[in-house]
């Protein structure tokens, strides 16, 4: 029954790539246990993989996984926006919930951005260099406002 257990385990984290430069192998298998615990919680596969390489990201600034102050020296090191920062450390977060750990996160606030708006010209540009299908379809939702579905 344990050796199931450990197979899956491997299995879980074949799909993720665990090779980083100077880390040791209990971190590495406490990558390998986060994985298949967010696995074991039904994470989609691509949220997974977002999750792994925010921690990846954190080792190779030279962040100690297993020292959450290192973590946050990592963080605030690295040039990154605020969102990104903060996405980093729900992801340290969440590591940490799943090795039964705890911190106090730095606090960084999420910004949310305008959306891109075409200008009318960037629209009619878009229209004259399609084909006429594409481009009468295309006219049709500018000139009505509706989505294509």
């Amino acid at each position: 029954m344990e050796e199931k257990a450990d197979a899956e385990k491997r299995a879980a984290g074949a799909t993720l790539d665990l090779k980083v430069e100077g880390v040791s192998a209990e971190v590495k298998g406490k990558l390998v246990t986060f994985i298949w615990e967010l696995k074991k919680q039904g994470l989609k596969e691509r949220s997974i993989e977002t999750y792994h390489n925010y921690l990846l990201q954190l080792i190779k600034h030279g962040a100690n996984l297993l020292d959450p102050e290192s973590v946050k020296e990592a963080v605030a090191k690295q040039s990154l926006s605020e969102n990104t920062k903060a996405l980093v450390i729900a992801s340290y977060t969440k590591f940490l919930e799943t090795q039964s750990g705890s911190w106090d996160p730095p606090k960084y606030k999420r910004t949310r951005k305008l959306p891109f708006i075409p200008l009318e010209s960037e629209i009619d540009q878009l229209i004259s260099g399609a084909n006429r299908k594409m481009a009468a379809f295309l006219q049709l939702l500018k000139e009505t406002g509706m989505r294509s579905g």
